[in-house]
């Protein structure tokens, strides 16, 4: 009889554990269950607006960087409508140009040097639009005389065009009346000037046998009139012998027939 009690009485003891554990396990199993973490949505940040960069308006591929269309105006009229080189009846304050090409031979002795800077002068203005071409006479078709001349034969032939001036070199051309264009003309340089001044000379005076007179107003141009130590011609300088040459430029034609092809041609 006491072993059936203590029997039940362990039955008892097992039953009760048994009761209190599956609580346990169920609340542990409750725990351990993941928890799902809240989406987190990123804040839109505005971008900012890019800076427009305001485009300068194209020039034309004559422009000169600080250089006006006023500015060109009044260049254009001094070196080309108000010619000191010419001789004739004509008006010098019209257009004069080549129409027909510059063919020249030289006179003296010219020096390696000179014709260096001759022949490298020479292929540029070939390049020119609207230029005839200058080169090496090969017959009767010369028109321009060259001289490499010492002191007193340089005096001697252009005495006329120096009127006692002392020079480094000088240019005479001639032109039809009737019509402006330039037909001939001759250049002088001095010999015993340095090779480092007829450099700068030698250019100078072909710039003023294709229609260009000197200037005061431009220190950095070939042809400033009281000289410097350029030995070619500047940036502006190009543009004005382009515009002369250019094909709408014509022989005979005033300032005021020349300025609004000016302003079309340099913007």
């Amino acid at each position: 009889m006491k072993k059936c009690v203590v029997f039940l009485i362990v039955l008892a003891l097992m039953a009760g554990l048994f009761a209190c554990k599956k609580p346990m396990q169920e609340s542990i199993q409750a725990t351990s269950a993941p928890t799902t973490a809240p989406t987190i949505v990123p804040t839109q940040v505005p971008t900012a607006k890019p800076t427009e960069v305001p485009t300068e308006a194209p020039h034309s591929d004559l422009y000169v960087p600080g250089v006006s269309q006023d500015q060109m105006v009044t260049y254009f009229n001094e070196v080309v409508l108000s010619m000191e080189y010419t001789d004739g009846d004509g008006d010098a304050t019209l257009v004069q140009k080549w129409e027909c090409p510059v063919r020249y031979r030289i006179e003296g002795v010219a020096d390696d040097g000179d014709t260096q800077v001759l022949d490298a002068f020479i292929e540029q203005l070939n390049e020119v639009e609207g230029f005839p071409g200058i080169g090496v006479a090969t017959g009767l078709e010369q028109n321009v005389t060259i001289s490499f001349l010492q002191d007193e034969a340089f005096y001697a032939q252009f005495a006329d065009v120096l009127n006692g001036e002392v020079a480094d070199g000088a240019v005479q051309f001639w032109y039809y009346n009737a019509t402006n264009d330039i037909h001939s003309g001759r250049i002088g340089y001095r010999k015993d000037a340095s090779q480092e001044i007829r450099e700068s000379v030698i250019p100078e005076e072909i710039v003023n046998l294709l229609g260009l007179s000197d200037t005061v107003l431009r220190e950095d141009s070939i042809t400033y009139q009281y000289g410097n130590k350029a030995t070619k011609p500047s940036a502006v300088d190009w543009v004005i012998i382009k515009l002369l040459y250019h094909p709408r430029i014509q022989c005979g034609m005033t300032a005021a027939e020349c300025e609004p092809i000016i302003r079309e041609l340099y913007y």
